[in-house]
């Protein structure tokens, strides 16, 4: 790839294709899309002005290129990104400006990593090129500020790959290879870091280079069929079986199958706290209503990285445990103390797939009555967890206090079957789970991490990808506050892709409270009832950020208008208006 022609022309591999460019950074666009990225979340920086052009250029001529989203923090950006990929399957990217633009992506690379997301993160390079001697040399006083030994050190733990784009590139290959391992399995972010000299390179008119799928993405890994009949097997002479699933739906096949499987076999399903998205139908009767994992002589794992606290929940050491996924033994992860008796690299969907199609054949009559007994135990035990969740409700309605029990029972009221929910309630987020009874694959998530603030970009990003869809965010006051709603709430109204944030304010970090009280119960904090570092009480109002951003915005204390608020901010979200009902409940119970 250079301003002359060369052998490359003829040497290339004949499915690389040829587009017309002026410059490395057209290259570079139109890589991004043929390997399915259609946005870009770009925060501006002087730097990174090769972006804008190349894609204004685009535009112009017809050729491929992803749509320039603009935003003004690149946290919310990434977080954008993310929750593009995870409604549509396909990748995204987010560019921001030099070092300290990549550092605002903050906490979103934590999740991006953890929740194994395929975006694509770049961030531009300072110039270093002495002033004058080559298009993009430096001419700003900043700049000599802005050449940190290593930039790409600073995503390193947190991406599959990274890449300093240099002068010997093909500019396109690199964006197209960086792609083919973020889409491949185990998928994750990767970082390309872009000098502004680099991408201003002259070309000879054209630029040719593979797309992503060209060159090829690993395809699904099939079981073992002895593995599968085994796993078989054990299911269906298990007395107390459970399988337990956390990341398994990021494949809505995968649900279809464990459906198909359960239904079978009168399987419960147990979800982890961490799972990030829908893996089986939350109003089913098979849904959080079998053993404790200590309980359970057959395990099935799906793709989870911590279904149980090892130790205090271990399975006994005559349990059968399967842990399937496409890196079982978690390699991302140092430390891990489970164990399995079967540990199979492969695919959820065709392993389900496998074991139901083995089960069929191994099935009898007493089989067939063991299972009938624990399918009626299934479903009388999800119908007293509906009563006990609404005596509770009821309860808490009739004291007059306002709990998050009692507002994600008013939030489950006025959401469709088909509405998206973005759960980032945290100590509320059960409450919200059980009572939106989502059903559908790719209609519920939550980050996939452990980093507070993904959900407004997430619902940004989520609402652009699929406009016809209506997104709902739930989040506790504090993770809203870590993902400068300002931010996303702006990008939501400019953009014209609306969603409704629903705020449970308590004014307090339960980290910093309940923590507190669990890991120091005789404590001198407890003993005081000093709980300084975990309370932000009063708390900022909410609702006027949706206001300051062309927004609707309601702060709710009595818990008869609840309802009547969130129908409104629906409302105003269907008319075109960003949203935010911010609801003052009841903070943590601190007294001894």
């Amino acid at each position: 790839m250079s301003d002359k022609a060369t052998p490359e022309a003829s040497g290339r591999d004949a499915f690389w294709q040829t587009f017309p460019t002026d410059e490395w950074s057209d290259a570079i666009v139109a890589a991004m899309k043929l390997s399915g990225i259609d946005n870009l979340f770009f925060v501006s920086g002087t730097e990174i002005n090769f972006f804008q052009e190349a894609i204004a250029k685009a535009e112009q001529r017809g050729t491929p290129a992803p749509r320039l989203v603009t935003m003004v923090h690149e946290g919310v950006a990434l977080n954008a990104a993310l929750g593009s990929t995870m409604m549509t399957g396909r990748p995204a990217a987010a560019v921001s400006h030099v070092d300290v633009g990549t550092f605002h992506y903050g906490a979103a690379l934590h999740t991006a990593w953890r929740g194994g997301y395929p975006v694509l993160i770049c961030g531009g390079t300072g110039p270093r090129a002495f002033p004058g001697s080559m298009p993009g040399a430096r001419d700003s006083l900043v700049q000599w500020h802005q050449e940190p030994r290593d930039q790409n050190g600073i995503v390193r733990d947190f991406t599959k790959a990274d890449h300093r784009l240099e002068h010997q590139d093909n500019p396109g290959l690199i964006v197209s290879r960086l792609m083919q391992i973020a889409m491949s399995e185990a998928k994750g972010p990767v970082y390309l870091s872009i000098p502004r000299e680099t991408a201003m390179l002259r070309t000879a008119g054209q630029s040719a280079f593979p797309s992503a799928a060209q060159l090829g993405i690993a395809r699904p890994v099939m079981p073992c069929e002895d593995d599968a009949r085994t796993i078989a097997q054990w299911l269906v002479k298990a007395e107390n079986p459970c399988v337990f699933v956390e990341r398994s739906g990021r494949d809505p096949e995968a649900v279809a199958e464990l459906v198909k499987l359960s239904e079978l076999l009168a399987l419960p399903i147990a979800e982890a706290s961490g799972a990030d998205r829908l893996n089986f139908p939350h109003s089913h009767p098979h849904f959080g209503t079998g053993p404790r994992s200590k309980d359970a002589d057959v395990l099935l794992v799906l793709d989870a990285v911590a279904p149980f606290i090892p130790g205090q929940q271990s399975p006994s050491p005559q349990a059968r445990i399967a842990w399937v996924g496409v890196d079982p033994v978690l390699s991302r992860y140092k430390t891990i103390e489970f164990r399995a008796d079967l540990w199979i690299p492969a695919s959820v969907a065709p392993t389900l797939r496998a074991i139901m199609a083995a089960a069929c054949k191994l099935l009898d009559t007493a089989d067939f009555s063991r299972i009938e007994a624990r399918r009626r135990r299934l479903a009388l035990r999800k119908q007293e967890q509906w009563e006990r969740l609404e005596a509770q409700t009821m309860e808490d309605a009739r004291s007059g206090k306002i709990t998050g029990l009692l507002v994600a029972q008013q939030l489950g009221r006025v959401l469709s079957p088909e509405t998206v929910l973005l759960n980032d309630a945290i100590s509320n987020g059960d409450f919200v789970r059980a009572f939106a009874r989502r059903d559908r694959a790719v209609s519920y998530f939550r980050s996939g991490g452990s980093a507070g603030g993904w959900g407004s970009g997430a619902a940004f990003g989520a609402k652009l990808s699929s406009p016809d869809s209506e997104v709902v965010l739930a989040s506790g006051d504090g993770y809203f506050m870590f993902g400068t709603p300002m931010a996303a709430l702006w990008a939501a109204s400019y953009h014209k892709a609306p969603y409704l944030s629903v705020v449970f304010v308590n004014g307090s970090y339960s980290t910093g409270t309940t923590g507190l009280k669990r890991l120091y119960p005789d404590g001198v904090a407890v003993e005081a009832g000093n709980y300084n570092g975990g309370i932000f009480d009063p708390p900022p109002d909410f609702a006027r950020l949706a206001e300051a951003a062309g927004g609707f915005g309601a702060y709710v204390t009595e818990a008869e208008k609840i309802g009547a608020a969130l129908e409104e901010g629906l409302r105003q979200v269907r008319q075109g208006s960003p949203a935010v009902v911010a609801v003052r409940v009841i903070g943590p119970t601190l007294d001894r």
